[in-house]
């Protein structure tokens, strides 16, 4: 039945079990609460219905469990940028063609408003106003108001900036390094951060970053922010594979290494690329060997130190 969505009051249709509730919300998207958690009696502020709407728009069919909702309400807020970059990603996703222009309301055909709050992470109104004018169309050219009246569409400059943020190559000065965690290759860890750092990158791993959400949550959000990874298959991790076929099919580089003696056990559908091999004792020939793939195939980046 159509009531308020427990989480941002939008209309919304919800359906209730003896699990819990199912919702369909214009705003939040689809998503399930447990019993416990619809039960619940959360007094949300607007930055954390900010938050859970938008992470639910990016995590559609989710099921929220006790425990689960506490962490999401520590969610940290996106920076205006990154909410301005979903946002136009967005928009582009839902008006595909270039040169064709949109509306914003409640018509039928506009793109409605509280669908670009949840997808943006913004608060409200005033907020999304802010994302679209001041910042998409005044500060940056991305979007332009065709008729000064509420008609918009994506400028050149838009598109070529969108096609750069699938590609991942925008505002990202960190490469994401998937490796096996263990004390073992941890001396070869601090080589590859020693690369990755000479070239200009500042290395994240995953082990290593305080996190309040569900782990693999991290870890796609880790690599979507990167420019690069950086995949070590010495003892053959199912999360390395996984980690190194998202980041390819987001269109990020890999950068492929393994100790010598392990290349033999790596899958044969990865032995076709070109791997970086190391050895114990020769961990600085691997700092060099990694940094100068990175400036070949990368480029420099923007933390290098001047020559």
């Amino acid at each position: 039945m159509n009531e308020g969505c427990p989480i941002c009051r939008e209309l919304a249709s919800v359906e209730t079990s003896a699990a819990g509730i199912k919702v369909t919300c214009i705003r939040c998207g689809d998503f399930a609460l447990s019993e416990v958690v619809a039960a619940s009696n959360h007094q949300l502020t607007q930055r954390q219905v900010a938050n859970l709407s938008g992470w639910l728009r990016e995590h559609p069919g989710s099921t929220i469990v006790t425990g689960q909702l506490d962490r999401l309400l520590e969610l940290q807020s996106p920076t205006i940028g990154e909410k301005a970059d979903r946002l136009l990603l967005h928009i582009s996703q839902l008006v595909p063609k270039p040169g064709a222009v949109f509306t914003v309301g409640s018509g039928s055909s506009d793109l409605p408003i509280p669908l670009l709050i949840g997808v943006s992470w913004a608060q409200d109104l005033d907020e999304l106003s802010f994302l679209l004018a001041d910042y998409l169309i005044d500060e940056l050219k991305l979007l332009s108001n065709v008729t000064g009246g509420g008609v918009f569409k994506i400028t050149p400059k838009g598109w070529a900036y969108i096609h750069s943020l699938k590609q991942g190559l925008i505002r990202s000065e960190t490469a994401f390094v998937a490796m096996w965690f263990n004390k073992t290759v941890d001396p070869a860890h601090t080589a590859i951060e020693a690369g990755i750092e000479n070239a200009g990158y500042k290395a994240v791993r995953i082990d290593r970053h305080h996190h309040n959400n569900k782990i693999d949550d991290e870890i796609i959000a880790g690599i979507r922010r990167s420019k690069f990874l950086v995949a070590d298959f010495t003892g053959q991790r199912g999360g390395v594979y996984f980690e190194a076929g998202f980041a390819l099919g987001t269109g990020r580089p890999v950068i492929w290494l393994c100790r010598n003696d392990e290349l033999k056990n790596v899958h044969f559908d990865n032995r076709q690329y070109n791997f970086i091999l190391w050895e114990d004792g020769k961990l600085a020939e691997l700092s060099k060997a990694l940094q100068n793939r990175i400036e070949a195939t990368i480029g420099r980046g923007p933390l290098a130190a001047s020559a």
